[in-house]
């Protein structure tokens, strides 16, 4: 398949994908649910609560999980959600292994998302979204993207869109930046995902055993970060 083909599919995907947001958010617009727009650089973000969006999602019965995606997906420029508590309440709906590829899934199509926004559109676009505090990146990650961009998901510290945005805005292939995250969150998205299961079951010791895996994969991964980045600018 060419370049031009590419763009085709690419272009006709997306205004499919635009299409069911559009249905998705008018039938959304009639359940009156609490949630309050932010006004960001003049661009209208929605906050929406948690509880919200589960009962909004269970609404779709057997295609809740098509509906999950597509929220999820469309996280980075339209709800002001973490990625963690999305995962989380995806345990408590579809059960953890279910809940862990939906989100996997997700993850995929909204990190690529907002990678090929901030290509397409720029930083001044970024900058509205993130209020102007654009993630600084690397010098190596045109060379090293790959390493990079897996040890900075896994230390799970660094917030999972205004990344996706970062490392669009860069030079970084798209093949390294999306291998690197979708092997840098797995372990991230099996925690949440036992996490939100467990705690529909009640708070007990066994809720908080993935809390303690993140707690331990997280800092270790940051110091390997940290070591590797000031290893590169000697």
């Amino acid at each position: 398949m060419n370049s031009k083909a590419k763009k085709i599919l690419m272009y006709v995907c997306l205004i499919i994908f635009i299409m069911l947001a559009i249905i998705l958010a008018f039938k959304f617009n009639r359940y009156h649910l609490g949630r309050v727009w932010h006004k960001v650089n003049g661009l209208r973000i929605l906050h929406i609560r948690t509880k919200d969006i589960k009962r909004y999602i269970l609404s779709y019965g057997e295609f809740a999980a098509v509906v999950f995606v597509i929220i999820y997906s469309l996280k980075p420029i339209l709800f002001v959600v973490p990625a963690s508590l999305l995962s989380i309440m995806a345990g408590g709906i579809f059960g953890p292994w279910k809940a862990f590829l939906l989100s996997m899934i997700s993850c995929f199509f909204s990190a690529t998302f907002a990678f090929f926004l901030a290509k397409q559109l720029g930083k001044p676009f970024v900058d509205k979204i993130l209020k102007g505090k654009v993630m600084k990146l690397h010098g190596e990650i045109e060379k090293h993207g790959f390493i990079i961009m897996l040890l900075m998901r896994l230390s799970f510290i660094f917030a999972y869109d205004p990344l996706s945005y970062a490392a669009g805005l860069t030079s970084m292939k798209y093949k390294d930046f999306i291998l690197g995250t979708v092997i840098g969150i797995m372990p991230e998205m099996i925690c949440y995902s036992f996490m939100g299961k467990n705690f529909e079951k009640g708070f007990s010791l066994r809720s908080f055993f993935p809390l303690i895996i993140i707690l331990i994969i997280a800092p270790t991964a940051a110091v390997i970060y940290k070591r590797y980045k000031s290893k590169s600018n000697t």
